[in-house]
């Protein structure tokens, strides 16, 4: 009986020993992706990327923006002058 007990623990024993050689396998896997995921992270291709936008290119946009805007306000003071 006592035999059998020893056999069930060196088997055991075994399995045990078997996981964590593929949970160290695993690990060592995942912190070589890290290492290569964080070195990746710091070139960002759009960190490459500039604006070369001028002050004088967005200027129709906020002119587009004020005639949108022009005509509410005509219209606001239209009716306050009606309730006189």
């Amino acid at each position: 009986m006592s035999e059998h007990f020893l056999e069930e623990q060196l088997k055991r024993i075994r399995e045990m020993t078997e996981q964590m050689t593929r949970l160290r396998k695993s690990a060592a896997e995942l912190s070589e992706t890290f290492d290569r995921e964080r070195v990746s992270g710091y070139h960002n291709p759009l960190h490459e990327v500039r604006d070369f936008r001028t002050l004088s290119s967005e200027l129709p946009e906020r002119d587009t923006a004020d005639a949108h805007a022009t005509p509410q306000r005509q219209h606001r003071h239209a009716r306050r002058s009606r309730r006189k």
